[in-house]
């Protein structure tokens, strides 16, 4: 039963979020163009804050865990590879291919993923999910963009696809949080104050805007690729890349990590590259849709069996 309130406990504070955004949409308190101006706003804003905030504050006696970083990064760059095989040989329709090797690939690890773990261990020092940030965004981004370019319409050039990491806020607020980190500098208290109080918007707002921009288009015409897709996002990656991380050692904040960095749905901002490089945008905002509203019920289930397994 302990385990059950557990699973319960962590995965309905995020339900809750995302559906009053998605209700706040439905009523019309939310519009398309709010939803993307607050979008843009936590991710260009809030979240940097946060991950920077996270990583500043993080103690100096931490030991950074190597093996987390190396295994999850190292699954990140198979299962994206073991997708550029699979996936041309059951899809024909190119500009599908793309959006379905970004979508089973790419996890909403900073909107959801960072904050799950924050609720699964609360008063703890959950930082490595920060951290990781710095490995895993740029692995989702670049992977991402490959499989747009080979098999979508607009060519990105090598030099801007890197300009576009570099410039990614939440790369940069990675970066800068252990660069603080690692010249143990702590700002005065009128920043520090204002900036912690920046930081605690990110995890709600990022979770409820997500709530207002999930919408389910004409799903029908594309349920092969949905039937294909989502069980691969949400069950099968996690399955056998998080069962693997917990087989070679990771437990407790480091295994929640790689499976938030697996098991998470599709991220929001694969919808908008999609469109912009000339994938299917349509079924990419359907695999957003529809991974992020069953991956309620598959992270209840694996936060569930793992902390039944004691291994978080």
């Amino acid at each position: 039963m302990d385990d059950f309130l557990f699973a319960v406990n962590s995965v309905l504070p995020l339900l809750i979020l995302m559906t009053a955004g998605a209700f706040c949409r439905r009523v019309g308190v939310l519009n398309e163009a709010l939803v993307k101006g607050v979008n843009q706003l936590v991710f260009k804003v809030f979240l940097p804050i946060n991950l920077c905030w996270s990583i500043m504050n993080t103690p100096y006696d931490t030991v950074l865990r190597w093996d987390a970083f190396l295994l999850i990064t190292g699954g990140l760059l198979i299962e994206f590879g073991a997708l550029f095989l699979l996936v041309p040989r059951i899809e024909k329709d190119r500009k599908k291919i793309g959006v379905m090797i970004q979508a089973m690939g790419r996890s909403n690890y900073a909107f959801f993923g960072i904050p799950l773990v924050a609720v699964l261990f609360p008063g703890q020092d959950a930082s490595l999910a920060a951290l990781l940030v710095i490995a895993t965004i740029p692995v989702y981004n670049v992977m991402s963009v490959i499989a747009l370019t080979v098999y979508g319409q607009k060519q990105a050039k090598p030099g801007q696809v890197l300009l576009n990491i570099l410039k990614n806020p939440l790369i940069i607020g990675s970066v800068l949080g252990y660069v603080l980190w690692l010249l143990r500098f702590q700002p005065p208290a009128f920043i520090r104050t204002p900036m912690g109080d920046l930081s605690k918007v990110a995890t709600p707002l990022a979770l409820f805007t997500l709530g207002g921009a999930i919408r389910f288009a004409s799903a029908r015409q594309h349920i092969r690729q949905l039937l294909i897709a989502v069980p691969w996002k949400l069950v099968l990656s996690p399955l056998i890349f998080v069962g693997a991380a917990a087989a070679l050692g990771l437990r407790d904040v480091p295994l929640a990590c790689a499976f938030v960095a697996f098991g998470s749905p599709t991220a929001v901002s694969s919808y908008p590259m999609a469109q912009q490089m000339g994938g299917d945008g349509e079924l990419a905002a359907e695999l957003v849709a529809v991974s992020s509203a069953l991956s309620i019920l598959t992270t209840f289930l694996f936060v569930f069996t793992m902390k039944s397994m004691g291994l978080i």
